[in-house]
């Protein structure tokens, strides 16, 4: 008798442990914020030919002026690497408005569909358990 009562407080101690951890999961997923930049991309613009420092500054500042590319604009040779809102504006948007009334020649940066098509965030998948589990638990608590 006396080794079932404790079979018994051991099995109510691991159940009690696994509800304290399942609630202390709930709360982590409940209330993780949002990254903060989140909806920043980066882009590429290809030119023909290698920019002088004075079309670099002009390509840099026309960047700039353009509503939502951030102030990140790396320029090397002929490649301009760029950061910018997809909230506000795309890659296309923003090399449609760089080119016009310039006589660069260029072209944005393709992503060959080998890679395109891979998953981008590398720490979870979105057909796995966690990933549906996090989801599901966000949808019922927001």
């Amino acid at each position: 008798m006396n080794i079932w009562k404790k079979v018994k407080i051991a099995a109510l101690s691991v159940l009690v442990l696994f509800v304290v951890l399942f609630a202390v999961l709930v709360h982590h997923i409940v209330s993780v914020q949002p990254i903060e930049n989140a909806s920043i991309q980066i882009s590429r613009i290809d030119f023909d030919a290698p920019l002088t420092d004075s079309e670099t500054a002009a390509v840099t500042e026309k960047l700039r002026s353009i509503e939502g590319v951030k102030s990140d604009i790396i320029v090397k040779k002929n490649v301009v690497v760029y950061y910018h809102d997809n909230t506000l504006t795309d890659s296309r948007r923003v090399f449609a408005q760089l080119m016009d009334g310039s006589s660069f020649k260029a072209r944005p940066f393709q992503v060959p569909a080998a890679i395109a098509s891979k998953q981008v965030c590398p720490v979870i998948k979105k057909d796995s358990f966690k990933y549906k589990f996090a989801r599901f638990i966000r949808r019922v608590f927001t």
